[in-house]
């Protein structure tokens, strides 16, 4: 660990001094700029004391460097395929999550680097799943990087993260839902019965139009939802991957829950506010969800909205539903997600298994 000295000189101006032990000896190293004291304290500690001053002989030559944060900015232009408010985070994470080490020329940086980077953050408090959000944005960008003849390998690749836990899901039984739902008012009740019955993301339920619906087939087409652009600011988008585009096919309940569409445009949304506008988030929550949750029992349990998507998917396994369909039906990319997701309450495959091979082992 480095340490920081302002010292005087005989003719009264200052300058600015770094210590560090290195190889058992104390050394320092002194700077006019306070600023490039501070940036070669933090190469030092990251990075280690050749690094260090390697860093500093190149930051010092008059030529363009490349460096972490020109690199990122020039990766997050040239990304293709990704919605603004994705641009935004990332740029977010370089101005905010980077700035300690976005000094560091491409050149220099190593798995020791990194490695200090995330353990900064990991002492600053940052969450596993955010520090391995951000790691991930830069092992993206250093893979580009290794493409183009820029660094001979990934730092990012072998860095051991700090441990996360999956948020818990919550399932709720057919009475327990029932016992939420008549806790709310009556003008939300719709909305929660369409969610859990056709276990539709809270953004593609309320970027749902008329049009969208087939009455008569019993479908509904999910084509759109509400994203956040990174600015405050939703807007009506794609839903969150390819394969949720999809049509599905809901029961009688949720059709009841739409209402009468017969005489409504076919580009309004199914679901509006008293004042015909979108429902977020935020206002289901304050209104609907949080008033009923301190109403009904539960035994305990407390659901988040998201839970209402886990219910729905809970009750089709109980009743025998196949994973690939309920794959298909909740718009999952891939199978793994859906069995990594929801395999543990198939129990039903699982005794199948079991059953097939006490059948071929009777008799020996």
């Amino acid at each position: 660990m480095a340490s920081i000295r302002i010292r005087s000189r005989r003719d009264g101006s200052t300058y600015t001094a770094i210590l560090w032990r290195e190889d058992g000896k104390q050394t320092s190293m002194s700077f006019d700029d306070h600023a490039a004291a501070i940036r070669f304290k933090q190469h030092l500690e990251q990075a280690g004391p050749d690094k260090a001053r390697a860093i500093l002989g190149v930051v010092d030559t008059p030529t363009h460097v490349e460096t972490i944060t020109t690199w990122c900015d020039a990766y997050i232009t040239g990304l293709t395929g990704v919605e603004e408010a994705t641009r935004n985070r990332y740029r977010a994470y370089v101005t905010r999550d980077l700035a300690t080490i976005g000094a560091t020329p491409l050149f220099a940086v190593d798995e020791q680097l990194i490695a200090g980077w995330v353990n900064t953050m990991q002492a600053d408090g940052a969450s596993g799943k955010t520090i391995a959000n951000k790691h991930g944005f830069l092992a993206g960008a250093l893979k580009v990087a290794v493409r183009r003849g820029l660094l001979p390998a990934n730092p990012c690749e072998n860095t051991r993260l700090p441990s996360h836990d999956r948020e818990e899901m919550c399932f709720l039984t057919v009475d327990e839902f029932a016992e939420l739902r008549d806790a709310m008012t009556e003008r939300w009740r719709p909305l929660a019965t369409f969610l859990v019955t056709t276990g539709c993301r809270f953004s593609e339920a309320t970027a749902l139009q008329v049009g969208d619906v087939n009455v008569a087939a019993g479908t509904i087409r999910i084509s759109r939802a509400w994203k956040y652009t990174g600015n405050a600011v939703e807007k009506l988008g794609g839903p969150k991957s390819r394969k949720s585009r999809r049509t599905i096919n809901i029961p009688p309940q949720a059709l009841e829950a739409m209402g009468d569409l017969s005489d409504r445009k076919r580009t309004e949304l199914v679901f509006t506010t008293q004042r015909d506008t979108r429902v977020k988030a935020q206002l289901f929550h304050n209104k609907a969800w949080r008033p009923a949750l301190s109403k009904a029992g539960l035994n305990g349990k407390r659901p988040r909205p998201h839970d209402l998507r886990h219910t729905c998917a809970s009750w089709m396994i109980a009743a025998g539903v196949p994973l690939p369909v309920i794959q298909a039906h909740f718009g999952h990319e891939s199978i793994t997600t859906t069995i990594g997701t929801y395999g543990h309450l198939d129990r039903s495959s699982s005794e199948a298994a079991s059953a097939a091979i006490g059948a071929a082992l009777q008799g020996i």
